[in-house]
């Protein structure tokens, strides 16, 4: 039976990886890949500036267009889209995900650790937390 898998990326290299591993899964199985973004409204102080949210979204065009384009010539079913988020990127990979009906996140781990998580958090732990499907975390592993 074909599966949806839900493939978030911001164009990283430990994204990159984790794309390769959701390949590797879809494509003996006959599953398909939904490769997606999310450009956060760039709010500075609370005024919304139109220009930037409008070039980051651009921008993550062309990188979920060049991910899902990567993944097939892995041989993989791959669409691609991206969100304009109104919340946090967390909350729009969640949501997009029970939106498309996914049964599965696979999603790369940056791997901070210490200060740095405990102040700027974890995309990838918050997905874990609140996802309603299983999430697998891919890490950068140097080659």
């Amino acid at each position: 039976m074909a599966r949806t898998i839900l493939f978030p990326t911001d164009g990283s290299a430990t994204a990159k990886a984790a794309g390769r591993f959701a390949a590797d899964i879809a494509q003996g199985e006959g599953d398909s890949i939904l490769v997606l973004a999310v450009a956060e409204r760039a709010d500075f102080g609370g005024v919304e500036d139109d220009a930037v949210s409008r070039g980051i979204a651009v921008f993550l065009q062309g990188v979920v267009e060049s991910e899902a384009e990567a993944l097939r010539a892995l041989g993989a079913h791959a669409g691609s889209a991206v969100v304009v988020a109104g919340g946090k990127t967390d909350e729009e990979i969640v949501k997009k995900a029970e939106e498309i009906g996914a049964d599965a996140i696979v999603m790369g781990t940056h791997g901070r650790t210490g200060l740095t998580r405990a102040v700027i958090g974890s995309v990838a732990d918050r997905v874990v937390r609140h996802a309603g499907v299983p999430v697998v975390l891919v890490p950068l592993v140097e080659e």
